[in-house]
């Protein structure tokens, strides 16, 4: 079974909101100071990063209360939903920054000159990001998706704001050649090649989370680890075939397995069965996720 750390997943994401609070308010700001579209953008990515935080940890009280009349198989499916909407909506950013940034360019560029005051923003926010995702990622490791999630959005973030930097950067420079007349369009461009290319990773989260939500089986990985362990105990005892079900919900790990016996098996007491039932649940602990299980024994194919 997976340890209960819920103290510390609540500290690792209230540590994110506080950290969102900040860029949010550092970035717009910034932004709007000098003018800068991609700086600007930069902190209404942090300012949505603050409400998908507070999402997730109403999520992680929701899937820690125990099961009731309502929720009879627990609170599980909250943690991919959760996962998804935060990378619905950090994807409809994305979109918007590239809509946003392409009327710009069609009307002539970005008004800000100010590439100085840009690189230092960027140098703080690489600074602050580096250190908040390595943060999330040094304590969070083994916790399930919400911390997980949450690290890759501060890496992203890390991310484009190299690319910020890069971008004030070659504006600085070419602002003292004959190519001055680029330069307003950097800032829209570095928008849009920037929330293309950070699209990849909620879109990965969100297919990930909707496989989850609509119950469909776990990665390849996870199949292999199930059936590596449970063959060894159908093998263990004599079972002719076993057949498993499975899917991965958040951190819980749902598996239907029906041992099928052989007809010369012989005869078993309950307490044998509960026992076999126990070295599977033993087994499949090491795999690190919370455990719902069904166990079958059966002769007849068609029960399983």
């Amino acid at each position: 079974m997976q340890t209960n750390r819920k103290p510390e997943e609540r500290s690792l994401l209230l540590f994110s909101i506080w950290m969102g609070v900040l860029f949010a308010v550092l970035g717009i700001s910034w932004g709007l100071a000098i003018q800068s579209g991609v700086i600007l953008f930069d902190g209404i990515y942090s300012g949505f990063s603050i409400i998908l935080s507070m999402l997730s940890i109403l999520a992680l009280r929701l899937i820690n209360q125990p099961d009731d009349d309502t929720f009879q198989f627990g609170r599980m499916g909250f943690e991919p939903l959760v996962v998804a909407l935060k990378s619905a909506v950090v994807i409809g950013v994305c979109v918007y920054g590239i809509v946003t940034a392409a009327v710009t360019m069609l009307h002539g560029g970005s008004t800000s000159t100010n590439s100085l005051s840009g690189m230092l923003y960027a140098l703080v926010s690489i600074a602050a990001c580096l250190f908040s995702w390595y943060h999330l990622k040094a304590n969070g490791t083994d916790m399930p998706d919400l911390v997980q999630a949450e690290s890759e959005l501060w890496l992203m973030d890390t991310l484009f704001s190299s690319v910020v930097l890069a971008s004030f950067l070659a504006s600085y420079l070419l602002s003292q050649t004959q190519l001055d007349g680029v330069v307003p369009y950097i800032d829209p461009g570095i928008v849009v090649l920037a929330s293309v290319y950070f699209i990849r990773v909620p879109l990965a989260r969100f297919t990930s989370s909707m496989r989850e939500l609509l119950l469909m089986a776990p990665t390849g990985d996870i199949q292999e680890q199930l059936k590596a362990h449970i063959d060894a105990i159908a093998r263990a005892h004599r079972f002719s075939e076993v057949v498993v079900r499975s899917t991965k919900v958040g951190r819980e790990l749902a598996v239907d397995i029906a041992f099928l016996a052989p007809a010369d098996f012989d005869k078993v007491d309950i307490d044998e069965l509960d026992r076999i039932r126990a070295e599977v649940e033993q087994s499949l602990s090491r795999l690190g996720f919370s455990l719902w299980m069904n166990i079958l024994f059966t002769r007849d194919r068609r029960w399983a």
